[in-house]
């Protein structure tokens, strides 16, 4: 039988990582690996494949003849996309039967709609265990039998799959919130009777109520209210909403990096202020192209308009990190470049969203993906946008970032044009959705 023993393992780069981790699986099945970014989720796949060495401790397999893995990021063929590429990768690991155990680090990650359900659908027949990073709450959802939480430092597991793990987990959070408020109570009460004590020269009794509140404090549970933090995402539309007005218009396009091949032959779309729309379709198909005429980012249409409302400040996320953020630069830099800010004022936005003052002063490059993506977020986000466009923001963002940003664009006044294959975030926050077909937009 497949089983795996992490005694009292530890590590340590710029932050601690993981302190004193303990836990053991044996069996097969698909665990559901999670936790905030920066967490140690990938360091600790690394150590499982044995290309991290821990601090302190030991990994033990048995049962295990072959560990794959499959990293973050992918190199190989460059006339395949990043989805391709995956897609190639996965197909090898499951069916290669070379394999007892896969170590999976986000490989939902650039998969469009289609690769994501033949991923929901190969994923469970995988004869043996799969230790799996994903932050695509529907496909967690499907396919794991277990769950594994990194918090505190620690990884926590639980012999459930992610949907169970949701549900106990909130009904945790609810209870210790409880715990915690009448915790809070029982501490106000005795520091008021001994404030009493001490004012009435009662030592003995003033004594003996500091012993029991300093012993209570001590049995006193964390917050939980404070460990849920999400992200402080918050956008203020200077421009006074009109109904009705344009916010993109799209006419008789036709476009084509190659004339004979097509992107789009007389396609329109019309969408109005305060509509929130999804735009799925086929990795290829000209979803991103379609953001770069929209913003005119060095492409113009054979024939036919794409452009934004008049008037209309636009915010744009890139799922390319690369092309978007100058890797050079810090993010104190780029932000004060970018928007005349004094140190201190970028230096609060960005602890909003989750930036130590290390990172905030290191270059980008060295940020992880998830710090590059909460980044974009609160570059565009500062500006105020009336509409913005979104190509796959989810990518590489944590569950708790992911579902700060769904709230925020569940409240958010403006127009939404949402590209993405996160089901849970499309269902939630679009009234509408349009899909690219025969070179055209069709409403689905």
């Amino acid at each position: 039988m497949i089983s795996i023993k992490a005694i009292n393992i530890s590590k340590t780069y710029a932050d601690h990582l993981l302190e004193g981790v303990d836990l053991s699986h044996s069996g097969k099945g698909i665990v559901a690996f999670i936790g905030d970014n920066g967490s140690g989720k990938s360091t600790f796949l690394k150590m499982l494949s044995g290309q991290e060495i821990p601090d302190t401790g030991t990994i033990e397999w048995s049962g295990v003849d072959s560990v794959g893995s499959m990293p973050q990021e992918i190199v190989s063929d460059e006339s395949l996309s990043g989805g391709q590429k995956k897609i190639a990768v996965l197909a090898d690991l499951l069916f290669s039967n070379q394999h007892d155990v896969l170590l999976l680090d986000e490989p939902d990650n650039h998969l469009d709609l289609d690769a994501k359900i033949w991923l929901e659908e190969y994923l469970p027949a995988f004869n043996g265990l799969i230790i799996m990073i994903s932050h695509d709450r529907t496909l967690l959802e499907k396919v794991s039998t277990h769950t594994w939480l990194v918090e505190d430092h620690k990884i926590r597991t639980f012999p459930f799959g992610y949907k169970k793990f949701r549900e106990v987990y909130e009904k945790e959070q609810e209870d210790l919130l409880h715990k915690y408020k009448t915790q809070l109570a029982e501490k106000k009460r005795l520091e008021e009777m001994a404030e009493m004590f001490h004012r009435k020269s009662l030592i003995g009794a003033y004594r003996n109520t500091q012993k029991r509140l300093e012993r209570h404090v001590s049995e006193m549970v964390a917050n939980p209210v404070a460990k849920k933090a999400s992200i402080a995402i918050q956008s203020k539309m200077e421009t006074k909403i009109i109904k009705k007005k344009t916010a993109i218009l799209i006419t008789d396009l036709v476009f084509g990096y190659n004339p004979k091949e097509l992107l789009f032959d007389h396609a329109n779309l019309h969408l109005y202020v305060q509509d929130k729309v999804a735009l799925l379709s086929p990795n290829g198909t000209g979803k991103s192209t379609l953001v770069k005429l929209l913003l005119h980012d060095h492409l113009t249409p054979i024939s036919g308009t794409a452009k934004i409302g008049e008037g209309l400040k636009v915010g744009y996320y890139s799922q390319d990190h690369a092309d978007r953020l100058p890797l050079d630069e810090t993010p104190m830099q780029l932000f004060t470049k970018r928007y005349s800010l004094h140190d201190y004022q970028v230096d609060n936005i960005l602890r909003r969203f989750f930036f130590t003052k290390n990172h905030i002063k290191s270059q980008i490059r060295t940020l992880s993906g998830g710090q590059k993506s909460r980044l974009q977020l609160a570059l565009f986000l500062y500006q105020n946008p009336d509409l913005l466009i979104l190509d796959e923001p989810t990518n590489h963002l944590d569950l708790k970032s992911i579902a700060a940003l769904e709230n925020f664009l569940i409240e958010y006044p403006g127009t939404i044009l949402l590209i993405s294959h996160d089901r849970e975030l499309l269902n939630k926050v679009c009234t509408s959705t349009y899909k690219i077909k025969n070179k055209k937009f069709i409403p689905v």
